[in-house]
């Protein structure tokens, strides 16, 4: 959906003085030195793909290519690969590498390059690294030829081949953290880093040496401004040309007919909003209380009262993805909230709270207090909760204060687009429970669900994938992990004379917004 909308008129000459001063030369009336100026929240630690997920970070998406991308549907097509075959039983991949496709610096990007990256990235210890943890052995056959063999099945390779590929002749030495690499990366994408200003900026110019051709941009410029209105103002007095706002900022650009030339881009996202219960508190043990209040809360007045509209109501974890099951029939419904608790035992006491034995059902629900988002929605929530009888109080702390392994409940943010594999192992797998320094933060364990995405994971047959993540997402209604809230829209101001957007369901926090920003040029 696209949404035309305008902000205050601003002379031209204020736009390039403004600009140039956040550290951007961003023009929008196609004139020559065409460059764009966009400001987001978050800033990450490093630029390096081994280091961070690329689709969370837009200047490592635009710096860096893998051997594999995503198309506007999120489906895998070739990048610095230009086909690939795959053995019978499916553990062995033989790819082919595009010719003449050189690094920022103008050396050649080769197969060495490839084996470089997969095993500095498998045998670290990064955030990236469970990704080749089933590559039993890579080889360069030649300079354009990989082989991969893998010790089972993993249908997700192609999909973790997305993450850009790291240049054996500059890391060679150092290895793949390198902390001066970190900050001055190097990559075979469309843009190359020119300035990383911390806590302000980071500059980007075409690379007209790209294998895909030369991008239609000369520039882009990431401006890093935490703070929501902060964003809005830039935006509105032309400090920056484009910016990802917050639902309630959208209705700023009401009424003016387009005249100031900004357009609203409102995408989809697979970015999902739940209910985290700790599972080794006692009190979430039986699977009745997180049932019900999945019946307990209004999806449909939350994203029209928090988040203005922007958004769609979560049943699960794969509601934006091609294997989704309809498994699940949550809505508001307190006749069916009475119906679970009595009939699992629980009474109302003197207060109107559901109580076991004389224990009510009362918790803390915590989320980052610096996301307004979750903060506001943390409140909205538990007031529907107490609502149905569920002792439930808001708490928001700052991010630095929160202990996962000592929460009560967290409002928790997850969802990616692409193989669900992805999407489910870490947060719900038992073997990658925070108490094994995995991303399960509710440590939560389910025999069903882990024999689901264990066989999900492990054969590349769509049917056989599709019974089994059904199978997951039931196991899920039988013992939900979350009270799945509502899935969010990413929300993008742009020059309305910005072309060759394309829109495609976005990844978490609505990062993915650059995936094709080599196809975008102004309109002359």
């Amino acid at each position: 959906m696209k949404r035309s909308r305008s902000l205050l008129a601003v002379g031209a000459s204020v736009v390039l003085l403004t600009t140039a001063c956040a550290g951007g030369g961003g023009t929008q009336d196609g004139a020559g030195g065409d460059s764009l100026t966009y400001a987001l929240g978050d800033e990450p630690d490093v630029l390096n793909p081994a280091l961070v997920d690329e689709h969370l970070d837009p200047v490592t998406e635009m710096v860096f290519r893998g051997l594999t991308a995503h198309d506007e549907d999120n489906k895998i097509v070739p990048a610095l690969a230009e086909s690939w075959k795959t053995s019978k039983d499916e553990r062995t991949y033989t790819f082919s590498l595009r010719d003449g496709v050189t690094w920022h610096d103008g050396e050649p990007f080769t197969a060495d390059d490839v084996v470089f990256t997969i095993e500095g990235t498998r045998d670290g210890d990064f955030v990236t690294s469970n990704k080749f943890a089933n590559v039993t052995d890579v080889t360069a056959d030649d300079d354009h030829t990989v082989t991969i063999k893998l010790s089972e099945p993993t249908p997700a390779l192609l999909d973790s081949l997305a993450n850009g590929i790291l240049p054996e002749h500059v890391l060679a030495d150092t290895g793949i953290d390198d902390p001066d690499f970190n900050e001055h990366p190097i990559g075979t994408g469309p843009f190359q880093l020119d300035t990383w200003k911390h806590n302000e900026y980071a500059t980007l110019s075409a690379f007209d040496d790209y294998y895909g051709g030369a991008p239609g941009l000369d520039g882009i410029t990431i401006s890093y401004v935490p703070d929501a209105a902060t964003r809005l103002i830039k935006l509105k007095n032309g400090e920056v040309d484009a910016a990802y706002l917050e639902p309630q900022q959208a209705k700023e650009f009401d009424g003016d007919g387009g005249a100031s030339g900004i357009d609203v881009e409102v995408w989809p996202t697979a970015d999902y909003r739940g209910v985290m219960f700790n599972m080794t508190d006692d009190r979430f043990t039986d699977p009745a209380p997180r049932q019900a209040m999945n019946y307990a809360i209004d999806r449909d007045a939350i994203i029209k009262s928090v988040q203005h509209g922007y958004g769609s109501p979560a049943t699960g974890p794969l509601g934006k993805s091609p294997f989704h099951a309809d498994v699940a029939d949550y809505s508001f419904d307190p006749k069916r909230v009475t119906k679970i608790m009595t009939d699992a035992g629980y009474e109302k006491n003197d207060d109107g709270t559901w109580a076991m034995d004389g224990t009510p059902v009362a918790f803390d629900l915590t989320t980052f207090a610096e996301d307004g988002l979750r903060a506001s929605m943390i409140e909205v929530l538990a007031t529907q909760l107490r609502e149905q009888g569920f002792d439930v109080t808001a708490k928001p702390e700052p991010r630095d204060a929160v202990k996962w392994d000592k929460l009560e409940t967290f409002l928790i943010g997850w969802g990616t687009p692409y193989d669900p594999d992805g999407a489910l192992y870490g947060p719900f797998h038992s073997s990658e429970a925070l108490a094994d320094n995995g991303s399960n933060y509710g440590s939560y364990a389910n025999d069903d669900a882990d024999q689901a995405l264990e066989e999900g994971r492990s054969t590349s047959d769509e049917k056989t994938r599709k019974k089994a993540y059904t199978d997951f997402q039931q196991a899920l209604v039988e013992d939900p992990p979350y009270v799945f809230v509502s899935y969010l829209d990413a929300i993008n101001a742009v020059p309305s004379n910005l072309e060759g957007l394309k829109e495609r369901t976005l990844a978490h926090h609505g990062y993915g917004f650059f995936w094709n920003a080599e196809d975008w040029s102004f309109a002359k």
